[in-house]
């Protein structure tokens, strides 16, 4: 009976094989399949990646840098993590592709670190291109659209992200080097230029066109005599102010702005966002950044204070824009690279008010921010003394103390990203004079007023191929210490008639922005406001945008 059951045992077959020789198979599978999996697994490891790839030491310890390694929240992500997929299939045609990786590194291919960074961007390009032809899949595999709150992120990434959502973007479009430094000239790559190939037109970072406003000639009026300081005489108590805080930029030019291997935003700035939209209440941090010479500084700034907080109201009549501004004074902190500690003795505070529409362009953005140049005095492409002076446009400039505030309107083209070690700026190309006449009848430029303290004295003027000054009839600035605090008025004829004093109409918007030299300083070590838009009793929303207008001015009767 025995040997009959074992005999229909020894008959069963499983796919042509006998039931033994299917134990067999089937034993060997899973030992195969435990093994083989164990490989992959070990392959995977952090530990496999950082220690048994001798080149992969190096991009470990730009990783153990970044946030994906360490973070508020505990959660990090190993090199799998981001290079190797969780489905199935895709893995083992990326362990396949590996194979190759294995045989360049046994030829030495990349078996030192110069040999490693003369490959490092076609290596990211790799990286980015099968990131982009996946649509970011490993990053997805913990970051989901769907999931994204964005009323809680901030506002900076909020904006971002809703853009991004709706433009059908990845994410590497945007986080290009944030698990490994980026290699040198990343940003020439035609693999980082191509995520501006969307819908919605972006024209790249160094040029956004014409102007929104038409160039045309505007009308300035009858020139206007200012009848004295009445904004210190007006009653402010009803009128709203605007609490705004002032810091230190550094030596955070508009090429540096523009630049989005150095400044983060520059992608979005690109896009027409407002610097106010992502950086507003960053001030102090960014000023300290400053002080510390941590970021976009290189003098030794001293006990200088980073920030200042400042109240700003506005009022108006049919002729004239008042304004009132306030903050408190200082305790001294000499500056450690000037004799004496002062830059300007004479001055104890200077402030500057600017003033320009939309055909100034990145205005609408960064306000006075957009004649801030990298080869400015102070800056670190500053020209040297003998370059200026033998320079043909010494007629045409005024460069006495070097390269002035300018609009690269001015200019026939502008370096952005210093490429192969070219200077930022373009103080040295200079339209022709027919050109500048035509952008200033036009209307492309910053108006300027400027109070000085020491002799108390307004200075009107205006921004356009250089800084051009002069005291004024139609433009009154006083201000006075009292009990440690400033307090500045502002009297201005809307229309002065005066060309470089741009005309103001009462259902216009305008960029404004506020500048303070504190404590004696002088040249760029001033502090600075964002640019904020300036409207007349306007209707919000509704004659513009609640996010485009933070003063909106007060119409009064006297």
């Amino acid at each position: 009976m025995k040997g009959e059951r074992l005999r229909n045992w020894r008959k069963i077959t499983i796919m042509g094989a006998s039931l033994g020789a299917a134990m067999i198979f089937f034993v060997a599978g899973i030992l195969f399949w435990g093994g083989f999996n164990t490989v992959m697994e070990a392959t995977n490891s952090m530990k496999f990646c950082s220690t048994a790839c001798h080149e992969m030491s190096w991009v470990y310890e730009e990783y153990e840098e970044r946030p994906h390694f360490q973070n508020a929240t505990g959660v990090g992500a190993t090199c799998s993590d981001c290079h190797v997929p969780d489905a199935w299939g895709p893995k083992m045609i990326r362990k396949i592709e590996a194979s190759r990786e294995v045989w360049h590194w046994m030829l030495g291919t990349i078996n030192t670190k110069e040999k490693f960074e003369d490959k490092r961007l076609h290596l990211a390009e790799n990286v980015w291109r099968s990131m982009l032809r996946t649509d970011s899949r490993e990053c997805r595999n913990c970051h989901d659209w769907s999931a994204m709150d964005l009323e809680e992120q901030a506002p900076r990434a909020a904006r971002e992200h809703a853009r991004g959502f709706e433009q059908g973007q990845t994410c590497i479009e945007c986080h290009q080097g944030i698990a490994h430094e980026l290699p040198e000239d990343w940003d020439e790559s035609e693999v980082w230029l191509a995520r501006f190939d969307h819908d919605e037109p972006a024209t790249g970072l160094a040029e956004r066109g014409e102007p929104e406003m038409p160039l045309e000639t505007e009308e300035l009026g009858e020139a206007m005599v200012a009848e004295g300081d009445i904004a210190s005489s007006l009653d402010w108590g009803d009128v709203p102010a605007l609490d705004m805080t002032l810091f230190l930029p550094g030596q955070a030019s508009i090429e540096w702005v523009q630049d989005g291997s150095e400044h983060g935003g520059g992608r979005a700035f690109s896009f027409g966002d407002r610097c106010i939209w992502c950086h507003q209440g960053e001030e102090e941090q960014i000023g300290q950044m400053a002080v510390n010479a941590e970021k976009f500084e290189t003098y030794d700034l001293g006990d200088k204070r980073g920030h200042i907080p400042m109240t700003v109201q506005a009022s108006f009549d049919d002729d004239y824009l008042f304004m009132r501004f306030q903050w408190e004074a200082g305790e001294h902190a000499p500056l450690p690279f000037v004799d004496g500690g002062m830059m300007d003795p004479d001055n104890a505070i200077k402030l500057a008010l600017s003033f320009a529409d939309d055909r100034v362009d990145m205005a609408d953005r960064g306000g006075c921010w957009a004649s801030c140049h990298h080869d400015s005095t102070y800056m670190p492409d500053a020209p040297e003394a003998e370059a200026m002076a033998e320079s043909e446009l010494a007629e045409r400039l005024d460069m006495m103390n070097g390269v002035t505030k300018y609009l690269s309107e001015s200019r026939t083209e502008i370096e952005i990203r210093g490429r192969r070690g070219a200077a930022r700026g373009g103080w040295d190309k200079l339209k022709e004079e027919a050109e500048i006449e035509e952008l200033l009848g036009g209307g492309v430029y910053l108006d300027l007023a400027r109070f000085k303290s020491g002799d108390e004295v307004t200075e009107s003027g205006y921004i356009l191929e250089q800084r051009h000054l002069s005291q004024s009839d139609a433009v009154v600035m006083t201000a006075a210490e009292e009990d440690g605090v400033w307090t500045a008025y502002l009297t201005r004829a809307l229309r002065t008639g005066v060309e470089g004093d741009k005309p103001l109409s009462t259902d216009g918007k305008y960029n404004f922005n506020v500048a303070l030299h504190d404590d004696h300083a002088a040249s760029r070590f001033h502090h600075v406001s964002w640019q904020f838009g300036l409207a007349f009793d306007a209707e919000l929303p509704g004659d513009f945008e609640e996010d485009m207008v933070e003063l909106n001015a007060t119409r009064i009767t006297r």
